[in-house]
């Protein structure tokens, strides 16, 4: 103790020195505190970790820096003070294993050093951690707070961000976190985009991160599906819709159904705008290596080809191209595009509600009611919360009194949740409203998914166009049919 107490006075001789020396212990004790309380699983607010992993570490090395430099600063501050010439101070310090001044020196500084090595890399491989966490994607950033709500009702909501925002790979890693540094100065500066729109120009393909679980061989042949929503009348009637989908995939070497346009037999490659809702042109390359060609002939242009595409040299001369069109060949975020950060329609949200039972569907017309308060604009969650409950409570008590106050816990628990689904929904201060984030899986409100290319407009020179059957992909078995219909039916045939 004594030899460390040498070696510490050492250190802190010169101003600069002891500032480092405070500093550097100062950082490593609250680092080794803060990595020891995460470890025995307190709660941590998000920016604890940016501060533990990110913030200490630059005070340590500062701190440390900071010591060699006065220690460099107090040997030449002693050589300037000596007036005889007959003393003099080495440049370099003489190490003499043979003095036990030195031995002990030398340990300390060694003991010193490894164990500031030992704290820079356990927060450099906690740090690496942190910033792959849910937490830090999601919470410590106040402009990802929809994507994160919306990401925590997902059915990938167990599935961390950067398995599939970065993926495996060191290349991808350097990338998503250059890219960060990006999206941060976009913060500090307030020039961010808003709403933030879909990577969809960023991300991986699909086969290098949703086929990791999802691989197409395991989704093939018919699988039924059941649709649940409820009609906007007194008894909010609950309507199911049965169907068979034909999910297809490749079956006895030939592919069919839903999954054919993602068979790597079958190459499909598309022209649309940046954010791929208006598909202007299709490419179908055969296995034998010939093409079909679609054109929209909605599109004003429907001969343009974008910079780059396969057909640009079929464009007239002096021709221009549309610079913002870009090709794509599809694959499985084409119609999965919101397979996390689920944002629901007015209609989805309520039916969500009633269906889980979150909303009575015993009240009066609460269908209608809520969709009419969901509908309404608001300038904050605060007025939004106010205004829907109050707004639920003002109806049942001018229109149904008797059930208002008989159900009076019912309508209250209605509006909260009403409420809620704003405001998981609707962001005002990122400009997020209902349907900035449309879903392409299917046809919800029959616009956009299939439809963006299955509507008859899309056609071949010939005139040909895509097939609008909708019996490829599914059959109807039942279509917005009341529920205890369907179960009296399905008893009965049993």
């Amino acid at each position: 103790m004594k030899r460390f107490r040498s070696f510490l006075m050492s250190l802190t001789r010169s101003p600069i020195g002891l500032v480092g020396t405070i500093l550097a212990g100062t950082a490593g004790f609250l680092i080794v505190t803060l990595i020891l309380w995460e470890s025995i699983g307190e709660q941590q607010h998000p920016y604890l970790g940016i501060i533990t992993y990110m913030v200490l570490p630059v005070f340590l090395i500062l701190g440390l820096i900071l010591v060699v430099v006065g220690i460099r600063r107090q040997r030449r501050r002693l050589a300037a003070q000596l007036e005889s010439g007959e003393i003099k101070i080495a440049e370099f310090p003489v190490i003499d294993l043979n003095d036990d001044r030195t031995r002990a020196w030398l340990i300390s500084a060694g003991a010193f050093g490894a164990t500031a090595a030992v704290i820079l890399t356990m927060a450099t491989a906690k740090g690496v951690e942190y910033v792959d966490s849910n937490a830090f994607c999601g919470a410590t950033c106040h402009v990802m707070e929809p994507e994160f709500t919306a990401y925590q009702r997902s059915p990938h909501a167990r599935v961390h961000c950067v398995e599939c925002h970065v993926g495996s790979g060191a290349r991808f890693f350097l990338k998503a976190k250059v890219s960060g540094v990006r999206e941060v100065y976009r913060l500090w500066t307030n020039t961010y985009e808003r709403p933030i729109p879909t990577p969809v120009n960023n991300l991986r393909p699909a086969t290098a991160t949703c086929q990791h679980c999802h691989w197409p061989t395991k989704f093939i042949g018919d699988r039924p599906g059941v649709i649940d929503k409820f009609r906007s009348d007194s008894a909010n009637t609950h309507l199911q819709t049965i169907l068979m989908l034909h999910v297809g995939g490749q079956t006895l070497g030939e592919s069919e159904g839903i999954h054919w346009h993602v068979d790597p037999a079958n190459e499909v490659r598309y022209r649309s705008d940046p954010s791929r809702e208006d598909i202007r042109e299709v490419v179908l390359t055969r296995p034998d290596g010939t093409e079909k060609r679609w054109f929209n002939s909605a599109d004003p242009n429907p001969q343009w080809t974008a910079t780059g595409s396969s057909a640009e040299e079929d464009r007239d001369e002096g021709e221009e191209t549309i610079p913002t069109d870009v090709w794509r060949s599809m694959d499985c975020v084409d119609c999965h595009n919101r397979p996390t950060h689920v944002y629901w329609t007015p209609e989805q949200a309520m039916d969500e509600a009633l269906l889980r039972g979150a909303v009575s569907e015993n009240l009066p017309f609460v269908r209608r009611e809520g969709l009419r308060l969901l509908k309404e604009e608001y300038g904050s969650r605060d007025e939004a919360l106010a205004a829907i409950a109050d707004g639920m409570e003002a109806f049942y008590r001018d229109s149904f009194p008797a059930a208002g106050q008989a159900q009076a816990d019912a309508v209250s628990e209605a509006g909260e949740v009403i409420g809620l689904l704003w405001a998981t929904n609707i962001f005002p201060e990122m400009n997020i409203t209902w349907g900035t984030y449309p879903d392409h899986l299917g046809h919800p409100g029959f616009k956009g998914g299939c439809l963006r290319c299955h509507t008859g407009t899309m056609k071949t020179e010939d005139g040909e166009a895509v097939s609008t059957d909708c019996g490829t992909c599914h059959q109807v078995l039942a279509m917005d049919k009341p529920a205890a219909q369907i179960r009296l039916t399905t008893e009965e045939t049993n």
